[in-house]
């Protein structure tokens, strides 16, 4: 009796067809991706920073509260940047208080900035004090915008009462 072996040889991997076929799936889900990641990640950037500027507004009514004193917030859309007196720095001590909201992580720009006494002008900068009570000088908006993506920060300038829009 004669017994014949046969192996079947299985071959584990995949074919060059199979690499390009998944390669050109992954390709268009990426492209298909990339507008809803890139406006999401502005929306982001212009909401982060909105309300980085509230907390700071907020955060300058407390401290003229708690010191009994007064505490100035300047905007600059020049440099887009604000700055409040009488805080340091929080990485450094020695510098004043500053923030940059055209650099990482915000990267976005102050597109406007009005008082509430003159609504219709469009300032180059804008200071707000806050008095020992914690009340504000004025009322003031500050718009900011990246991409097509804007939120407005306001003052109230009776209440002092900060909101973002």
């Amino acid at each position: 009796m004669h017994l014949s072996c046969t192996h079947e040889v299985k071959r584990s991997g995949v074919t060059l067809a199979e690499i390009t076929i998944s390669v050109l799936i992954l390709g268009v889900l990426a492209a298909a991706a990339a507008p809803i990641y890139s406006k999401s990640l502005l929306n982001y950037r212009v909401e982060a920073a909105a309300q980085r500027i509230a907390q700071d507004l907020s955060q300058a009514q407390r401290v003229a509260r708690q010191n009994n004193s007064t505490r100035t917030i300047t905007f600059a859309r020049g440099d887009n940047s604000y700055t409040i007196s009488g805080i340091s720095s929080l990485d450094r001590v020695s510098a004043p208080y500053k923030v940059l909201i055209n650099q990482a992580p915000y990267r976005v720009g102050i597109s406007s900035l009005v008082t509430a006494a003159q609504p219709a002008t469009q300032l180059t900068s804008v200071a707000i004090a806050f008095d020992r009570f914690g009340m504000p000088d004025q009322g003031i908006s500050v718009s900011i915008s990246t991409g097509t993506f804007q939120r407005r920060v306001d003052v109230a300038p009776t209440s002092g009462k900060v909101s973002v829009q």
